[in-house]
């Protein structure tokens, strides 16, 4: 069978990538990991800006999509050869070959759409005419998928020459995630995308704060049908919290790092202005980013952009030459007494017109009290998002398959053999825990160029003042 040869034999010799070392590789793997669409991804950093604080983040997307499969390829072979994982597995819900393969080519491809600071761009997409600029890389999975090369087959070719499995398929379960039969186990608490990445990036920052059990939480997974995702068994709850600590310290000491979140509001303010006020074509834009790696995107749209005279070049050369805005104003967007969010600080994600006006605004007010000449771009808003980061909604579905006989007996008084993650008190890291670490990692920043920080300092309270309720 094709599962069994992906999942348990190597024609093709091996690779070693750091994190999982030697991956044994088939032939039907070699041929994706070896196209030119997939090569792509070795031009993608992982981590956008964040080789601006730690240089050794330079890791790529393809290595870490490798990782990615190669998890996956150890969660199913839990699932057929473990007795508990066979006799858990539902007629709707099972790891047979069709699913298998279906499984490992969503897990390889996953982030085939990605482009040059994919994520940075996605949280808050610059707008044309009323239309965003770019897509979302999950939605551009088909487009690579289906590529062309001279003289070669596509890759959707191959999954199905190759792989037999539908193309069309693998591109569905990347792109609905949740929505997807198999979606949670592609996106959700206990994906693997999750379990690589933490671990990966920890190691290329050189940051002792990625650490997870990988082996004795992979040996825990059983399925669990009703929710068509994994369960875990007791066994699995201290790795599942050394993942969940991972992802807190990750998200504090390195994704939302001030400095990679200064640079990328300096490329989203960017992008917006150059979308907005007609400086490139929107086509333009997204072939430049589509089709280049990071290392040469924003050196090409500095030569595009060199070819017109306008402030915005200045904010540009910031970025590429590190001269970071600083952090002037930081607010706690969660009211401390009642939990609940302060809408304006998060009003900010969502509209970049408003955002963009008010930044403007802060700078005329700078511009009339010390007679400075900004451009307007000078101070950046950095807002929130409400995007669930910690996975809190999944994590409440999670279920625990219970082996220990206090536990047995505790879900045949629930009558049901599955018990919820937060009911089973054996953790801190319930579900509320999570939300606690989701409200505490988020903030509010305004950003400026630093010889104006002590402007915005001393003007706190009226600038505050100025963002409406």
């Amino acid at each position: 069978m094709i599962a069994e040869h992906l999942l348990f034999q190597s024609d093709g010799g091996f690779i070693r990538i750091p994190i999982w070392g030697h991956i044994p590789l088939s032939g039907p793997l070699k041929k994706i990991i070896s196209h030119p669409s997939f090569l792509r991804l070795k031009g993608i950093r992982q981590l956008s800006f964040s080789q601006q604080v730690y240089p050794g983040a330079t890791h790529t997307r393809f290595e870490h999509s490798i990782g990615v499969y190669h998890l996956m390829k150890l969660i199913l072979q839990r699932m057929l050869t473990n007795p508990l994982a066979l006799s858990l597995q539902g007629e709707t819900f099972h790891f047979d070959d069709h699913n298998c393969r279906l499984l490992l080519a969503a897990s390889l491809l996953h982030d085939i759409g990605h482009y040059p600071h994919a994520h940075i761009i996605e949280d808050q997409i610059p707008v044309a005419d009323g239309e965003p600029v770019f897509s979302h890389h999950e939605d551009l999975c088909g487009h690579f998928i289906h590529e062309e090369h001279p003289g070669m087959p596509t890759i959707a070719e191959i999954l199905l020459e190759d792989w037999k499995v539908s193309p069309e398929a693998v591109i569905t379960l990347i792109k609905d995630g949740a929505g997807n039969r198999f979606g949670k186990l592609i996106s959700g608490t206990l994906d693997p995308d999750k379990m690589d990445y933490l671990m990966r990036d920890a190691h290329h920052c050189n940051i002792p704060y990625g650490s997870i059990d990988i082996e004795r939480l992979i040996e825990s997974f059983v399925p669990d049908p009703l929710r068509e995702r994994f369960a875990i068994t007791e066994k699995g709850i201290a790795p599942l919290e050394s993942l969940m600590f991972a992802k807190y310290m990750m998200m504090r000491n390195v994704y939302w790092h001030h400095t990679s979140r200064a640079l990328s509001a300096m490329l989203r303010r960017l992008l917006q202005d150059i979308a907005s006020l007609g400086l490139m074509a929107p086509q333009t834009l997204r072939e430049l980013f589509y089709g280049n790696a990071d290392d040469r995107v924003l050196h090409e749209l500095r030569e595009l952009l060199g070819r017109k005279s306008h402030p915005l070049q200045a904010l540009l050369q910031d970025i590429i030459m590190r001269r970071v805005y600083k952090r002037a104003i930081t607010v706690q967007p969660y009211i401390k007494e009642s939990g609940e969010a302060d809408e304006r600080w998060f009003a900010y994600n969502g509209d970049s017109d408003v955002r963009r006006q008010m930044e403007q605004q802060i700078c005329r007010f700078l511009n009339e009290r010390h007679n400075l000449s900004l451009a307007g771009h000078e101070v950046l808003i950095d807002p929130p998002s409400k995007k669930d980061i910690f996975d809190y909604a999944d994590l409440r579905e999670l279920r625990v398959y219970p082996t220990r006989s206090e536990h047995v007996h505790y879900s045949l008084e629930l009558e049901g053999e599955y018990i919820r993650f937060d009911d089973l008190n054996e953790s801190v890291f319930s579900s509320d825990f999570i939300l606690a670490f989701e409200r505490y990692t988020k903030k509010f920043r305004l950003l400026c160029r630093p010889d104006l920080t002590r402007y915005i300092v001393a003007a706190r309270e009226e600038i505050m003042a100025m963002m409406p309720r």
